[in-house]
């Protein structure tokens, strides 16, 4: 009985396992204690690094990929508002949901895809600054935690049958938790543009 309900929500499980670690990482200091060690990493990625060294000679470089980075970002909430706010009923109801998730679900992993690698050259261009601000640390953490549970729960969830055989509360709730976790990505990355 035990091994058919760990094996049915496996991936679930390793989900909530990564979100417990992440926090048991913050509530034991682990994090702080690790964190000093990571800046000469941030150092050597903005003045020695490639794209360091790109992103800090060349600004029209940096302000393109920047660019890049913020249009990725775009696609991927568009992506999220659209599959969310369609499984809330809100939008699109002409067309079925599951339809609406199949498609943006390939356009979502590609505009994550070239946010996390334009997301690194940003980084790399600025290491030395991001390195001191709470709220890059955030982002990332949002981020790991938004990817994971798209990949691993939400996603998985929405193409294991048709929507109309799961929980509307459970659809409602995974779009709302979505939408949430998404939101603070975008608003913490908002900040750091800010600090």
């Amino acid at each position: 009985m035990l091994g058919s309900i760990l094996s049915q929500y496996a991936r679930s499980l390793a989900v909530f396992a990564v979100f417990l670690l992440m926090v048991l990482v913050e509530a034991l200091g682990i994090r702080e204690a690790i964190y000093p060690g990571l800046e000469s990493f941030f150092n050597w990625m903005n003045q020695s690094s490639w794209i360091g060294v790109i992103g800090t000679t060349y600004g029209s470089v940096y302000a393109t990929v920047e660019a890049l980075h913020l249009l990725s970002m775009a696609v991927l909430g568009g992506t999220v508002l659209a599959t969310d706010l369609r499984l809330l009923g809100m939008i699109f109801k002409d067309v079925p949901s599951e339809t609406l998730v199949t498609g943006t679900h390939k356009c979502f992993r590609w505009a994550l895809l070239m946010a996390i690698l334009t997301g690194i050259f940003c980084a790399a261009g600025v290491g030395n600054k991001v390195y001191f601000m709470e709220v890059f640390w955030i982002k990332m953490l949002v981020l790991i935690a938004g990817s994971c549970f798209m990949l691993f729960i939400k996603q998985p969830l929405l193409t294991s049958r048709p929507h109309a055989q799961i929980n509307p509360w459970t659809i409602r709730l995974v779009a709302v938790t979505s939408m949430l976790i998404w939101f603070t990505v975008a608003a913490t990355g908002r900040w750091i543009g800010f600090s």
